[in-house]
């Protein structure tokens, strides 16, 4: 026992010592330039000894780094190692339950925000299940899924009602699973959502990628009454303003309208058409 302690010791120290290397010729982007070795928590497990929580931390944390240094690049986010990396920490670690919640949202997330797999995103959520039966939180996390990014409402409510089944699920499963097949992908309901996604959060990540949707919709709901306004200035001119300074002076608005995060919202003045900067930070808009 005291060698292998020695052994794992001066291994931990190498690739500790290896890993800061990289880290200093990467830089901000280190977690980016990984190449995946080995494919398969089972594989791993037979070389951690034991140790495969530990492992599963490790992996997390890499995971965590891989993610947020793609999002972070202006171009070629390419988040092809995303769910392998989930797939071996939850492999190494099954009762690992944050990991599925977040490789779920983020694999789903479309791009440039995730990477655009919400069928990937379903996968891990289902393995999560397969683990966890009795956690209600992967019914939130699937039905969203369905609800948000393939806009199946009535799948979406089929799993609400599941988990509202499970004990400790809160009340509002019910309401949300009747809700979602009622009406649909209307804003209010997807505000609703969005909404217990921030406030269940377990993470700061999911937190603001929940807030960053909810101000989505709040843009939405802005760019819906500017271009109503922009009709009225063409109704009164017979074109559409050439700028929000035009608008202002005609008094049909009283200062430039800012989207939720404090950009000037866009403009188009051959269509008349509004929309968000992409440097707003707040993506692409979904389609209603």
């Amino acid at each position: 026992m005291l060698f292998r302690g020695l052994l794992l010791l001066g291994l931990a120290t190498g690739v500790s010592l290896v890993q800061s290397h990289i880290d200093d010729v990467f830089g901000e982007y280190r977690a980016t330039e990984e190449i995946l070795y080995v494919e398969s928590g089972e594989v791993l497990k037979k070389v951690v000894l034991g140790f495969e929580n530990l492992a599963a931390d490790l992996y997390w944390l890499r995971t965590v780094q891989y993610f947020g240094g793609r999002r972070r690049m202006v171009t070629n986010k390419d988040y092809s190692l995303l769910e392998p990396l989930l797939r071996i920490t939850t492999d190494l670690d099954p009762q690992f339950r944050i990991a599925y919640t977040y490789g779920a949202t983020f694999l789903s997330e479309p791009m440039p925000m995730g990477a655009g797999l919400p069928s990937k995103g379903i996968e891990v959520i289902d393995r999560g299940i397969a683990n966890h039966p009795d956690y209600w939180r992967f019914y939130l996390d699937k039905g969203f899924i369905y609800f948000w990014h393939l806009k199946d409402y009535k799948k979406a409510a089929e799993v609400f009602l599941a988990g509202s089944k499970l004990p400790g699920a809160p009340y509002w499963m019910v309401t949300t699973a009747s809700r979602t097949l009622t009406r649909g992908g209307d804003r209010q309901t997807a505000r609703m959502l969005w909404q217990i996604q921030y406030e269940s959060a377990e993470t700061d990540q999911q937190r603001e990628n929940a807030r960053t949707h909810m101000r989505q919709l709040d843009a939405l709901d802005d760019i819906d009454t500017l271009e109503t306004i922009v009709q009225r200035f063409r109704e009164r001119t017979g074109r559409f303003p050439t700028s929000w300074n035009e608008v202002v002076a005609s008094e049909l608005l009283s200062e430039i309208p800012l989207d939720p995060i404090g950009n000037p919202y866009l403009l188009d003045s051959s269509t008349g058409e509004v929309d968000v900067p992409l440097e707003s930070g707040l993506g692409v808009l979904p389609v209603d």
